[in-house]
């Protein structure tokens, strides 16, 4: 990196909470917070939870993304029983992430434009319909022609609505306990997939196509629970045209770092996601049991995170801090990965995960974290969405790079490549923070 690129990061990087990307502006507060105060552990995330505004967010975006915790392994699980092979499930897992990669910086671009939670309506009922018919598709054992891309609509549908979720945020929490609420999310999010993973795995037990209708049912259960939010307006600002080359600010200093761990986690978990059914197939467990070791890694990230909010006192960290424990948690998950190719064992297999997940929620949380001090208001929504977009393209690679080598190199093959991407990751965030001292 050089030149103007290397200045905009350094810019980034200086500021202790004032976004300095180009384009982006400290975003007006709907409340403001009183001055930052020493506080002791828990002080902030009590305040945060005595607030009814949050409870009900809380409990209507957990909804809305539990579809997204359960899609990848019960695309996975209802692909295999429909065509019998786990590559085609595979294929139909990386499908969907790539339709939600695709489409969600576009879909949260026109969520900044609508009212919120209001303008969620039209996506959450497209979800319930879409994976309704995946799932009967499935359950008659449709063809991949059919099933693949019913799938990538799968992905698209609900595209930009996590990111919206977040987007209402900064209306709903006190700025100096944002940085709470993100890491708070983040362990919430954890919770979402030891849920949903194992509520797959619990209804594949009575068949395989159960967690893809279940689906439909989460984005219902969301719509409705929306009805007790607080409405968000639209942010001021002229319109942004919905092109490729108007995502170019987000790519600029700290945010295009952000991005870019954003993917090689996604890379990670879509080869852990993919390559452990078989995985446990090799060692003699059955696939389904991925269910509960997903459980098992998500509860050790809660846990992570929870020690995590438990240093935050109310103050605002700066950027740099952030970053260089942000890229050193990134770095631990993916090296703790690598284990997963080499036992031979449940529990050893179990080890590793949750020895892993210790370390995902935390630094999910920092990423966080960083990207709302350096969105606009503006574009926030699709600022997020981008985010999730970069973490869905990762689970559609690391998706279809486990369907490309199972055949060949097997579920211990592929697992060997999880870690790779979050370790290089971590090194040039590493030397992009040196290159500024």
């Amino acid at each position: 990196m050089a030149g103007r690129e290397e200045a905009a990061v350094d810019g980034a990087l200086e500021a202790a909470g004032g976004p300095s990307s180009p384009g982006a502006a400290e975003p007006a507060r709907a409340v403001e917070a009183a001055p930052a105060r020493e506080h002791g552990p828990w002080q902030a995330q009590r305040q945060l939870w005595a607030e009814p505004a949050w409870r009900r967010w809380v409990l209507a975006s957990s909804f809305a993304r539990l579809g997204g915790t359960m899609a990848p392994f019960a695309l996975l699980l209802a692909g295999a029983q429909a065509t019998g092979a786990f590559s085609q499930g595979a294929w139909m897992a990386s499908g969907y992430a790539m339709g939600m990669a695709a489409a969600a910086p576009f879909r949260g671009r026109t969520l900044d434009r609508r009212r919120l939670p209001g303008g969620l309506r039209g996506p959450l009922l497209a979800q319930a319909a879409v994976f309704l018919a995946l799932s009967l598709a499935c359950f008659f054992k449709a063809s991949l022609w059919v099933l693949l891309p019913l799938s990538v609509v799968g992905g698209v549908v609900p595209a930009g609505v996590v990111a919206a979720y977040r987007a209402l945020l900064p209306a709903l929490v006190p700025k100096a306990r944002l940085e709470a609420a993100f890491a708070i999310d983040a362990v919430l999010m954890e919770v979402q997939w030891i849920l949903g993973p194992s509520l797959v795995g619990m209804l594949a037990l009575a068949h395989a196509t159960l967690g893809v209708g279940a689906i439909a049912l989460t984005g219902l259960s969301a719509l409705a629970l929306n009805f007790f939010l607080p409405e968000r307006e639209p942010p001021s600002g002229p319109p942004v045209a919905a092109t490729l080359a108007s995502l170019a600010p987000f790519f600029r200093g700290l945010p295009r770092l952000l991005y870019l761990s954003s993917l090689a986690v996604g890379v990670s978990w879509g080869v852990v996601d993919a390559a452990l059914p078989p995985r446990l197939a090799q060692v003699g467990s059955r696939p389904e049991a991925w269910g509960g070791l997903t459980a098992l890694l998500s509860a050790a990230s809660a846990v992570g995170g929870l020690l995590y909010t438990s240093t935050l006192k109310g103050r605002v960290t700066g950027d740099g801090v952030i970053l260089r424990r942000c890229m050193l948690f990134l770095a631990l998950w993916g090296v703790l990965l690598v284990p997963l190719a080499l036992v031979a064992d449940l529990w050893a297999l179990g080890g590793a995960l949750a020895a892993a997940g210790i370390f995902l929620a935390p630094q999910a949380a920092m990423q966080a974290t960083l990207l709302q001090r350096q969105l606009p208001e503006s574009r926030q929504a699709e600022g997020f969405a981008l985010s999730n977009a970069c973490f869905a393209l990762g689970l559609s690679l690391g998706s279809g790079l486990v369907a490309a080598m199972l055949d060949s190199a097997g579920p211990h093959g592929a697992l060997l490549t999880a870690g790779a991407l979050p370790v290089l990751v971590a090194l040039v965030g590493v030397l992009v923070w040196r290159s500024r001292v």
